[in-house]
C-alpha cells in the first residue's frame, strides 16, 4: 500500500511540475492530457496488475524440460488420434500405436479385429508401416 501511494504521489507531483514547466498555448492542453493519463494509470495500478497475464518465464534447463514435456504432450495426443482413426475404421476393435520421438509410427497391435487382412492391410496402408510391426489379433466370435 506505501508503495500505491509513493506512485501515485511522484505522479502527482510530475504532472504539476510539468505543468508549470510547459508554456502556455495548445500543447500546455495536450501535455494535460498525456499526464492524466499517467495519472489515471497509475490510480489504476493495483487493478491492471492482478489482471496481467501470469506467463512463466523459463530459462535454460527450464525452457529444455518445458520443450521435453510440451513434445511428450504432442506425441501422446498423436498417438491417440491415430487409435482413435484405426478404431473409428474398424469398430469394435482396440489399437495401440507405437512412436518414436519423432512421431512416426514403430508398431501397431489392433485387438478384437474382424477381419484380420483387411485390418493390416488399412494399417499398413494408412501408418506406412512394414507388416511385421502390425500386430492383429482377431475376434472370431464375434460378428460385424
Amino acid at each position: 500500500m506505501a508503495e500505491y501511494i509513493k506512485v501515485i504521489g511522484a505522479a502527482v507531483i510530475l504532472a504539476a511540475l510539468m505543468d508549470m514547466l510547459v508554456p502556455d498555448g495548445s500543447f500546455k492542453g495536450y501535455c494535460r492530457l498525456v499526464f492524466g493519463f499517467v495519472l489515471l494509470a497509475a490510480v489504476l495500478s493495483p487493478v491492471t496488475g492482478s489482471i496481467a497475464l501470469n506467463v512463466p518465464e523459463y530459462t535454460g534447463a527450464d525452457m529444455e524440460t518445458a520443450e521435453i514435456e510440451a513434445r511428450a504432450r504432442i506425441l501422446i495426443q498423436h498417438r491417440s488420434n491415430l487409435e482413435k482413426i484405426i478404431e473409428d475404421e474398424f469398430p469394435g476393435c482396440e489399437a495401440y500405436v507405437e512412436v518414436d520421438g519423432e512421431g512416426n509410427v514403430t508398431r501397431v497391435t489392433v485387438e478384437n479385429a474382424m477381419d484380420a487382412a483387411a485390418t493390416r492391410e488399412y494399417v499398413r496402408g494408412a501408418m506406412g508401416i512394414e507388416g511385421s510391426n502390425v500386430i492383429i489379433n482377431e475376434n472370431k466370435g464375434a460378428s460385424r
